[in-house]
Protein backbone atom coordinates (compact mmCIF):
# COMPACT_ATOMS: atom_id res chain seq x y z
CA UNK A 1 0.00 0.00 0.00
CA UNK A 2 2.60 1.99 0.84
CA UNK A 3 4.18 1.69 -2.43
CA UNK A 4 1.26 2.67 -4.26
CA UNK A 5 0.73 5.96 -2.21
CA UNK A 6 4.15 6.62 -2.94
CA UNK A 7 3.28 5.99 -7.06
CA UNK A 8 0.69 8.35 -6.73
CA UNK A 9 2.12 11.25 -5.05
CA UNK A 10 4.81 11.04 -7.73
CA UNK A 11 2.56 10.71 -10.72
CA UNK A 12 0.68 13.73 -8.72
CA UNK A 13 3.97 15.97 -8.61
CA UNK A 14 4.93 15.29 -12.05
CA UNK A 15 1.18 15.99 -13.36
CA UNK A 16 1.99 19.10 -11.64
CA UNK A 17 5.17 20.04 -12.99
CA UNK A 18 4.11 19.31 -16.53
CA UNK A 19 1.04 21.46 -16.22
CA UNK A 20 3.04 24.66 -18.06
CA UNK A 21 3.62 22.12 -20.77
CA UNK A 22 -0.03 20.42 -21.55
CA UNK A 23 -1.08 24.39 -21.52
CA UNK A 24 1.00 25.08 -24.09
CA UNK A 25 1.33 22.13 -25.87
CA UNK A 26 -2.10 21.01 -25.70
CA UNK A 27 -4.07 23.27 -24.57
CA UNK A 28 -5.07 24.39 -28.28
CA UNK A 29 -6.23 20.83 -28.39
CA UNK A 30 -8.61 21.42 -25.51
CA UNK A 31 -9.88 24.78 -27.09
CA UNK A 32 -10.44 23.33 -30.55
CA UNK A 33 -12.67 20.48 -28.46
CA UNK A 34 -15.21 23.30 -27.26
CA UNK A 35 -14.77 25.40 -30.46
CA UNK A 36 -16.34 22.32 -32.38
CA UNK A 37 -19.30 21.51 -29.70
CA UNK A 38 -19.93 24.85 -28.66
CA UNK A 39 -23.62 24.12 -27.48
CA UNK A 40 -22.38 21.50 -25.56
CA UNK A 41 -18.52 22.03 -24.93
CA UNK A 42 -17.99 21.25 -21.07
CA UNK A 43 -20.03 18.42 -21.29
CA UNK A 44 -17.60 17.37 -24.79
CA UNK A 45 -14.24 19.18 -22.93
CA UNK A 46 -15.54 16.30 -19.52
CA UNK A 47 -15.87 13.45 -22.31
CA UNK A 48 -12.68 14.00 -23.95
CA UNK A 49 -10.68 14.31 -21.04
CA UNK A 50 -12.70 11.16 -19.07
CA UNK A 51 -11.33 9.20 -22.13
CA UNK A 52 -7.91 10.77 -21.73
CA UNK A 53 -7.80 9.61 -18.06
CA UNK A 54 -8.69 6.23 -19.11
CA UNK A 55 -6.23 6.23 -22.18
CA UNK A 56 -2.95 7.21 -19.77
CA UNK A 57 -4.30 4.96 -17.37
CA UNK A 58 -4.48 1.89 -19.07
CA UNK A 59 -1.13 2.92 -21.17
CA UNK A 60 0.53 2.91 -16.98
CA UNK A 61 -0.95 -0.55 -16.23
CA UNK A 62 1.01 -1.70 -19.65
CA UNK A 63 4.35 0.42 -19.17
CA UNK A 64 4.65 -0.88 -15.78
CA UNK A 65 3.54 -4.49 -16.62
CA UNK A 66 6.52 -4.36 -18.56
CA UNK A 67 8.89 -2.80 -15.86
CA UNK A 68 7.84 -5.98 -13.71
CA UNK A 69 8.53 -7.99 -16.58
CA UNK A 70 12.20 -6.66 -17.08
CA UNK A 71 12.44 -7.26 -12.93
CA UNK A 72 11.22 -10.60 -13.30
CA UNK A 73 12.82 -11.76 -16.58
CA UNK A 74 16.35 -12.45 -15.26
CA UNK A 75 15.09 -14.10 -11.74
CA UNK A 76 13.75 -17.13 -14.32
CA UNK A 77 15.92 -16.77 -17.35
CA UNK A 78 19.54 -15.41 -15.47
CA UNK A 79 21.06 -15.95 -12.34
CA UNK A 80 20.90 -15.92 -8.66
CA UNK A 81 21.31 -12.59 -6.58
CA UNK A 82 23.79 -13.77 -4.31
CA UNK A 83 25.94 -14.70 -7.42
CA UNK A 84 25.47 -11.63 -9.55
CA UNK A 85 24.45 -8.53 -8.30
CA UNK A 86 22.81 -6.88 -11.44
CA UNK A 87 19.83 -9.35 -10.71
CA UNK A 88 18.94 -7.95 -7.37
CA UNK A 89 18.94 -4.37 -8.99
CA UNK A 90 15.55 -3.02 -10.10
CA UNK A 91 16.78 -2.87 -14.06
CA UNK A 92 13.44 -1.51 -14.54
CA UNK A 93 14.87 1.65 -12.72
CA UNK A 94 17.60 2.06 -15.00
CA UNK A 95 14.97 2.15 -18.14
CA UNK A 96 13.57 5.22 -17.20
CA UNK A 97 16.77 6.57 -16.40
CA UNK A 98 18.24 6.07 -20.30
CA UNK A 99 15.33 7.17 -21.46
CA UNK A 100 15.23 10.84 -19.69
CA UNK A 101 18.84 11.65 -20.48
CA UNK A 102 17.56 10.91 -23.91
CA UNK A 103 14.85 13.07 -23.77
CA UNK A 104 16.86 15.73 -22.29
CA UNK A 105 19.28 15.26 -24.84
CA UNK A 106 16.78 16.09 -27.68
CA UNK A 107 15.09 19.19 -26.16
CA UNK A 108 18.57 20.44 -25.54
CA UNK A 109 19.12 19.91 -29.46
CA UNK A 110 15.83 20.74 -30.67
CA UNK A 111 15.60 24.03 -28.79
CA UNK A 112 12.51 22.83 -27.17
CA UNK A 113 9.95 20.28 -27.76
CA UNK A 114 7.41 20.50 -30.69
CA UNK A 115 4.10 20.23 -30.34
CA UNK A 116 2.34 16.99 -30.58
CA UNK A 117 0.77 16.53 -34.10
CA UNK A 118 -2.98 15.61 -33.77
CA UNK A 119 -4.10 15.75 -37.03
CA UNK A 120 -5.12 12.40 -37.17
CA UNK A 121 -7.44 12.77 -34.13
CA UNK A 122 -9.71 16.11 -35.83
CA UNK A 123 -12.12 13.14 -37.24
CA UNK A 124 -12.80 12.31 -33.70
CA UNK A 125 -13.06 15.71 -32.22
CA UNK A 126 -15.10 16.76 -34.56
CA UNK A 127 -17.56 13.79 -34.55
CA UNK A 128 -20.59 12.77 -31.67
CA UNK A 129 -19.69 12.84 -28.27
CA UNK A 130 -18.77 9.42 -27.62
CA UNK A 131 -16.20 9.42 -30.36
CA UNK A 132 -14.54 12.37 -28.34
CA UNK A 133 -14.00 9.69 -25.48
CA UNK A 134 -12.71 7.60 -27.66
CA UNK A 135 -10.05 10.63 -29.34
CA UNK A 136 -9.31 11.18 -25.52
CA UNK A 137 -8.17 7.60 -25.28
CA UNK A 138 -6.32 8.10 -28.47
CA UNK A 139 -4.50 11.06 -27.08
CA UNK A 140 -2.26 8.48 -24.78
CA UNK A 141 -0.63 7.57 -28.37
CA UNK A 142 0.19 10.92 -29.52
CA UNK A 143 4.18 11.83 -29.68
CA UNK A 144 5.01 14.04 -26.40
CA UNK A 145 8.34 14.44 -25.09
CA UNK A 146 6.09 14.90 -21.45
CA UNK A 147 4.22 12.08 -21.84
CA UNK A 148 6.86 9.76 -23.04
CA UNK A 149 8.83 11.11 -19.79
CA UNK A 150 5.99 9.88 -18.14
CA UNK A 151 5.20 6.88 -19.48
CA UNK A 152 9.51 6.25 -18.60
CA UNK A 153 8.64 6.87 -15.17
CA UNK A 154 5.54 4.41 -15.54
CA UNK A 155 8.33 1.52 -16.13
CA UNK A 156 10.86 2.48 -13.70
CA UNK A 157 7.07 1.79 -11.17
CA UNK A 158 8.32 -1.73 -11.69
CA UNK A 159 4.81 -3.18 -11.56
CA UNK A 160 1.65 -2.77 -13.28
CA UNK A 161 -0.28 -1.96 -10.72
CA UNK A 162 2.37 0.97 -9.30
CA UNK A 163 2.58 1.83 -13.06
CA UNK A 164 -1.17 2.68 -13.38
CA UNK A 165 -1.69 4.41 -10.36
CA UNK A 166 1.52 6.52 -11.31
CA UNK A 167 -0.24 7.43 -14.44
CA UNK A 168 -3.71 7.81 -13.01
CA UNK A 169 -2.66 10.51 -10.52
CA UNK A 170 -0.67 12.01 -13.60
CA UNK A 171 -3.43 12.50 -15.45
CA UNK A 172 -5.96 13.80 -12.85
CA UNK A 173 -3.86 16.06 -11.97
CA UNK A 174 -2.93 17.69 -14.66
CA UNK A 175 -6.40 17.04 -16.23
CA UNK A 176 -8.21 18.93 -13.53
CA UNK A 177 -6.21 21.92 -13.89
CA UNK A 178 -6.87 21.52 -17.72
CA UNK A 179 -10.28 21.67 -17.29
CA UNK A 180 -10.65 24.06 -15.06
CA UNK A 181 -8.74 26.53 -16.99
CA UNK A 182 -9.74 25.96 -20.30
CA UNK A 183 -13.67 26.38 -18.68
CA UNK A 184 -12.95 29.87 -16.87
CA UNK A 185 -9.97 31.06 -18.76
CA UNK A 186 -6.64 30.35 -19.52
CA UNK A 187 -5.06 29.86 -15.74
CA UNK A 188 -1.12 29.57 -16.74
CA UNK A 189 0.33 32.22 -18.70
CA UNK A 190 2.59 31.70 -21.62
CA UNK A 191 5.50 33.04 -20.46
CA UNK A 192 5.48 30.32 -18.16
CA UNK A 193 5.15 27.69 -20.44
CA UNK A 194 7.73 28.86 -22.25
CA UNK A 195 10.08 29.31 -19.09
CA UNK A 196 9.13 25.54 -18.55
CA UNK A 197 10.28 24.41 -22.16
CA UNK A 198 13.46 26.02 -21.06
CA UNK A 199 13.71 23.69 -17.62
CA UNK A 200 11.98 20.85 -19.42
CA UNK A 201 15.51 19.21 -20.42
CA UNK A 202 17.19 19.89 -16.84
CA UNK A 203 14.32 18.27 -15.41
CA UNK A 204 14.81 15.35 -17.59
CA UNK A 205 18.45 15.19 -16.45
CA UNK A 206 17.48 15.53 -12.69
CA UNK A 207 15.14 12.68 -13.26
CA UNK A 208 17.43 10.17 -15.20
CA UNK A 209 20.15 11.05 -12.28
CA UNK A 210 18.26 10.15 -9.83
CA UNK A 211 17.11 6.89 -11.35
CA UNK A 212 20.16 5.53 -12.44
CA UNK A 213 21.39 6.48 -8.60
CA UNK A 214 18.72 4.32 -7.44
CA UNK A 215 19.90 1.62 -9.54
CA UNK A 216 23.39 2.00 -8.89
CA UNK A 217 22.50 1.39 -5.20
CA UNK A 218 20.32 -1.57 -5.56
CA UNK A 219 23.37 -3.12 -7.38
CA UNK A 220 25.18 -2.64 -3.65
CA UNK A 221 24.62 -6.00 -1.57
CA UNK A 222 22.46 -5.69 1.07
CA UNK A 223 25.40 -6.97 3.50
CA UNK A 224 27.58 -3.79 2.64
CA UNK A 225 24.79 -1.78 3.38
CA UNK A 226 23.58 -2.99 6.51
Amino acid sequence: MKELIAAIMLGAGLGWVAIPHCYAMCGPLHISVCALHREKSFKALSLFNLGRIVGYTLAGFLFGAFGEFVNIGPAHFCCQQGQYPLRGALLSLLFPGVMMFFIAFYAFRKKGLKAPKTNWMSKLFSGSLGKLTVGGVCSSLIPCGMLYAAYAMAVGQGSWWKGGGFMFAFVVTQTFVMQLGISLGRLVDKKWGARFEKAFPWICLVIGVVYCVLFVLKLIPAEATG
